[in-house]
């Protein structure tokens, strides 16, 4: 794996690492919150809106975008997407008022959802036969972004004010990085957008796959959620033991995000689909069972499967939309997930209603229902093989 890396073109690095840079916005709202809170004295409700807000902007805008690009490449969208979304997040920390960080919160949203497509599309372009590898490693870039974004910017809010101004800096960096490989991204071959205009083929496998990456979203996120609201509220853990379970996952998912690309390339994202999506409900219900060490075990495992089946799912989602890689990208990466994100509110309304017992219940059944729809998914070349 380390020696096909090694081989990987430097304007994937390029992106990836902007992939990186722009997904710290995400992960450092939520540190932003308690600042916010404490600034304008705002209810959880309140706080509630800017996620939800932010969420909305960010995810499920993305096929819009995606189409757009289908329309014609826009390469510049990238480096413009990713510095509007750290540069407004910074306004969102400075401004005097809860409405005007509701606007920042929505623009920085809309710079990222530009960024997604565009990015993923860039890398499926330059990865050659190595889609696979080339998404994974795009992926794993968002996944580090958001997880050290939180604490990035946790650590600004502790100094002087004056401090919150670093922030920007990583997004000055990218963007002049982008002025190096921007000349080569603009002489990539148009070809996949001539036809872009032709409606999109509606399919089974497509709803299929959609569908799938619809309870992959609704169980990471609601993993991400419960596990630590399981463990402090509902059984007295300590804070502290909670939060080294999530890292434990976040982590893990690195890992299962790059064996997902290369193993995609080497049998294909169907079977890698089928083989990681179904264990994760009997792990699910393990963890209900387990403590100590087993329960990082488990979760690590969990997070590994699940991780893997959205590398597979977006390279398979780019190849049976291969005239709408940017649409294929923003269903993938940003609506489906965003929708998943809902899911969790709907999950939040059960654990209210009937406890946290049968929330785990529910996101054990859910890599259920995930496998049977994967079932009824086809890679591109079967689906030609039949209408052949």
């Amino acid at each position: 794996m380390l020696r096909s890396i090694r081989n990987v073109p430097y304007s994937i690095w390029v992106i990836t690492c902007a992939h990186a840079v722009n997904d710290l916005a995400s992960g450092a709202l939520f540190v932003a919150l308690p600042f916010f809170k404490a600034k304008f004295g705002l209810s959880y409700a309140e706080l509630t809106a800017i996620v939800l807000l932010q969420n909305l902007t960010s995810s499920v805008s993305q096929p819009l975008f995606g189409y757009l690009s289908d329309q014609k490449s826009r390469p510049w969208w990238m480096p413009v997407g990713c510095f509007v979304s750290g540069a407004v997040m910074l306004i969102s920390l400075l401004v005097p008022t809860y409405p005007l960080v509701l606007l920042c919160t929505a623009i920085s949203g809309f710079g990222s959802a530009a960024f997604h497509p565009e990015g993923a599309k860039m890398v499926n372009w330059l990865s050659g036969k190595g889609k696979g590898k080339g998404a994974s490693l795009f992926a794993v870039g968002g996944n580090a972004g958001f997880a050290i974004g939180s604490l990035f910017l946790g650590t600004l809010l502790l100094g002087d004010p004056v401090l919150l101004y670093v922030y920007i800096l990583p997004y000055i960096a990218i963007s002049v990085m982008f002025l190096s490989v921007m000349k080569n991204l603009s002489r990539l071959p148009q070809r996949k957008e001539s036809s872009s205009a032709v409606a999109i083929k509606v399919n089974l496998p497509l709803i299929a796959l959609l569908g799938m990456v619809l309870m992959r979203a609704t169980v990471n996120s609601g993993i991400s959620t419960f596990v630590p609201l399981y463990y402090v509220s509902f059984l007295h853990g300590s804070t502290a033991y909670a939060a080294s379970l999530l890292t434990v996952y976040l982590a893990a998912g690195a890992i299962g995000t790059l064996l997902g690309g290369t193993l995609s390339d080497r049998y294909g994202s169907r079977k890698v689909m089928l083989y990681s999506i179904l264990p994760v409900a009997l792990l699910l219900y393990l963890f209900k069972i387990f403590d100590g060490i087993w329960a990082f075990i488990l979760l690590a495992l969990i997070s590994i499967l699940l991780a893997a089946t959205f590398t597979s799912s977006l390279v398979l989602a780019q190849r049976m939309m291969p005239d709408n890689i940017g649409m294929a990208s923003g269903l993938t990466l940003g609506f489906s997930i965003g929708l998943g994100a809902i899911g969790v509110l709907l999950l939040g309304w059960v654990a209210d209603a009937a406890g946290l017992i049968l929330v785990f219940n529910i996101l054990a059944f859910l890599p259920i229902a995930g496998f049977i729809l994967t079932l009824f998914v086809q890679e591109p070349a079967d689906i030609l093989q039949r209408e052949g």
